[in-house]
């Protein structure tokens, strides 16, 4: 017979999966019950979410939890030395992706249908999840078909690290430069009393603004300044980027050791990036309005852009585990974050151009708006379009270069 012990990581992650799917559950039967006293007692007319929002963030986080009970199940599995399946997913056929992709459409749609009515819009949470999750499942198994991905554990195990360390680090680091870029302002305004006067007498106006239109107007000339254009682009397409696309590849790292085949880091960069689009997703497009189904398509899009830049971050980590040389590991962290970086850039042009039109609306056309928002589209459906046909080349390229037999670091342990 042989085993492998008991592993302090094994019940590490089942504690941290046990804790993540209760808390999730715990927070949305909250919400879910709270949604029902809030729309009894009436209070849903007031400000503030309303009960529909909260149920669909309850359903979110329902879903959050069902995605940390199979991690869990197979690392309780492993601390009782049980069998885990290790099986080799099938390659994913055209006319199932074309369905897949169909179902995401169509899930968008309807949850835009049934949200326009009053009296169906309670029917729309299933297929909100639909549209959130169908995207990722899509560009999964476009990425594993055929190849050795490893145990059911470290499957699920690698889902549920990206739902978590990557977002919660992510996070961090993100809102640890807002602070930092908030005290540097602080400190210029200081050393320039000249423009503090200035920035006080523009919170003035935007204060005693008497109305939306005289809002607009008094902020406009400083949301679509060039500065703020371009301190938009350094964030969300430079530094963005780089520490989210870190965060996500740290639970390869974490795995780096039992890495045996490049295949196998690209797919843990897949699932990695799955966890984290998911999430992000999930949350992002839970307050619905009337341009709801653009908000799924476009957050699925989104997923399968995480996915696609993840998987070749661990693509690299699982090269340089091999080889031992890092130029295609740097190479790879590269591209990622250089994917990462034009999706992002694609976004902040169309939202700028939709700014500029909106808040020049007295002018002529803006043609400078139109060209920004016209451009930013364009981009995102090149990429989006060449997403998933990039993934299914470099499944081909994996699957020629993958050995017959691989070693089953954590994928079947033996019981007499």
């Amino acid at each position: 017979m042989q085993t492998r012990g008991l592993d302090w990581r094994t019940i590490l992650l089942a504690l941290i999966d046990l804790l993540g799917a209760l808390v999730a559950l715990g927070l949305a039967a909250f919400l879910a019950i709270y949604s029902v006293l809030r729309g009894a007692s009436g209070a849903d007319t007031q400000d503030g979410p309303t009960a529909f929002q909260i149920i669909l963030l309850a359903s979110a986080l329902a879903m959050m939890s069902a995605g940390f009970i199979p991690a869990t199940y197979y690392n309780i599995r492993r601390m009782f030395e049980k069998n885990i399946p290790n099986p080799t997913p099938k390659p994913l056929h055209i006319w199932q992706g074309f369905m897949l992709i169909t179902a995401w459409v169509f899930s968008a749609i309807l949850s835009q249908i049934l949200f326009n009515s009053q009296s169906l819009k309670w029917l729309s949470p299933p297929f909100y999840l639909l549209a959130v999750i169908l995207p990722g499942y899509f560009l999964l198994h476009l990425a594993s078909g055929g190849l050795n991905i490893g145990s059911r554990l470290r499957t699920w195990s690698t889902l549920s690290v990206g739902m978590t360390l990557g977002p919660l680090l992510s996070f961090m680091a993100e809102l640890a430069l807002i602070i930092l870029g908030l005290v540097g302002i602080g400190i210029y305004l200081a050393l320039h009393p000249g423009q503090t006067s200035a920035f006080q007498q523009f919170a003035d106006k935007l204060r005693n603004a008497p109305s939306l239109d005289e809002l607009a107007a008094a902020a406009g000339p400083w949301v679509i300044s060039p500065l703020t254009f371009f301190g938009a682009l350094l964030f969300f397409s430079v530094f963005t980027p780089f520490i989210e696309e870190t965060a996500k590849s740290l639970t390869v790292w974490l795995m780096f050791s039992r890495l045996a085949s490049p295949a196998q880091g690209f797919i843990a960069g897949a699932l990695s990036g799955a966890g984290f689009g998911l999430l992000e997703s999930l949350l992002v497009s839970a307050s619905p309005d009337s341009s709801w189904s653009t908000t799924l398509l476009v957050r699925g899009m989104s997923t399968m852009m995480h996915i696609l830049a993840s998987s070749l971050a661990g693509w690299g980590i699982a090269s340089y585990r091999l080889s031992k040389r890092p130029g295609r590991m740097i190479g790879m962290y590269a591209l990622a974050m250089s994917l990462h970086s034009l999706w992002n850039a694609s976004v902040v042009m169309i939202v700028f151009g939709g700014l500029r039109l909106t808040l020049n609306n007295t002018k002529p056309t803006d043609l400078i708006g139109l060209a920004m928002i016209a451009f930013g589209i364009l981009v995102l459906i090149i990429l989006s379009l060449g997403i998933p046909i990039s993934m299914g080349i470099v499944n081909q390229v994996l699957k020629s270069k993958e050995p017959s037999s691989l070693p089953l670091a954590d994928a079947i342990i033996q019981r007499e």
